[in-house]
This record gives C-alpha cells, structure tokens and sequence, in this order.
C-alpha cells in the first residue's frame, strides 16, 4: 500500500504517512510545517491542537548571553585587577629609583634621599592606595562573577560605567561588561543562574 500523496510505501496499520505526514486512514488529518518546527493536528471531532517548537529555541538562544560569556568576563576582570595591582606596586617601589623626578633633593651620604616630603610624594601614596583599592575590588568581582554571587551583577555594572572613562582598553572592557550584564533580560538570566549555584556547563562557556 502506498500513499497517494507522495508515493511511499505505508506501515501496516499506519495512520499517517511517514514521509509527508498525509492521513492515510480517516479520522484526521495532520499537517507539517516545512522546518518541522511546529505541528497542527485536526482531530475527527474538529478539534485543533497545535505545539510549537521553535518559540523556546529562539527564546533560549536570546536568553544565553549571559551563560556563554560570564566566565570570559570574570577572567578579563581578574587580569585587569592582577596587571593594576603589579603596576601600582612597581611605582611605588621602584618608580623613584628610575624616575628621576621622583627623587628628593640631593643630600646626604648617599648623594640624594628618597623624598617623602616631596608635595608631589605626598599624594602619591595615598594615590597608590586609592587605585590599589580598585585593583581589589576587580578581583572581587572576578571572584563574584565566577561563584554566580547574587551582588557581582551590580557590582559588574558599577565598574563597567567606571571602565569607560579609561581609554582604550578599559573602555573596551566596560562596553563588554555592559553588553553582557546591562539588559534586563541579562539580569533575569544572571538571578537564575545565582540562584542554581552557578552550574553552568562548561562547554557552553568556552564556546
């Protein structure tokens, strides 16, 4: 027995056919879509039913931004964070020793002293501590972001607005923790996966 819609060979008590779909047997008919993606079927009472499959797909595929770039994020902070705190701590240990203006005047044994009354020296201690501070702060968020803690997110878009104003690679970086973070679909997604624990497939993040 062969359907007569397309011509294939029909299953033994088969009420579709396998290939197009056409009822073979009354008491319904069924239809599919070309994609496959969605299905409709009209009962022998008139009843209509019908599922789509490409609705959830589509929704995932928009829902995801955040699962497929927090862990690349997390890492671009923890290097932003590592490489401002080496370069803070350079400058206060060795800055005065190949700067030359940042050494005193001359005197003592030595032919010169490490001037620390050096109004210019005097602020910039307290200088290396304030952007040390942010340093650290980078690597909480780092952490933050990678344990999925519920705060990273305002912490992320908090910095990342701080970001822009250190051109280019900062302000690279902001743009970046925007996108990912900022929409509110973003931080929808962002609750869930801080509320799951943070298991996230490692796969879908390297990607």
């Amino acid at each position: 027995m062969y359907c007569d819609g397309c011509g294939n060979q029909l299953t033994l008590g088969g009420q579709y056919c396998t290939k197009c779909g056409k009822a073979t047997q009354p008491g319904g008919t069924a239809t599919f879509s070309a994609a496959g993606q969605s299905t409709e079927s009209t009962g022998a009472y008139g009843g209509q039913t019908g599922t789509t499959a490409g609705a959830p797909a589509r929704a995932s595929a928009a829902d995801g931004r955040v699962r497929r770039n927090i862990h690349r994020l997390a890492t671009l902070w923890m290097i932003n964070g590592i490489l401002r705190l080496v370069g803070i701590a350079w400058m206060m240990i060795f800055g005065r020793m190949f700067l030359p203006f940042m050494r005193g005047p001359v005197g003592g044994p030595f032919g010169g002293r490490w001037g620390w009354d050096i109004p210019f020296l005097g602020g910039l201690v307290p200088l290396g501590i304030f952007l040390g501070f942010f340093g650290v702060l980078h690597l909480v968020l780092a952490w933050g972001l990678f344990e999925r803690e519920p705060w990273a997110r305002f912490l992320g878009l908090v910095l990342g607005f701080l970001a822009l104003l250190r051109f280019p690679m900062g302000t690279a970086l902001g743009i970046y923790t925007l996108w990912v973070l900022l929409p509110e679909p973003s931080g929808k997604e962002y609750e869930r996966l801080a509320q799951g624990g943070g298991q996230m497939n490692s796969a879908a993040t390297s990607s």
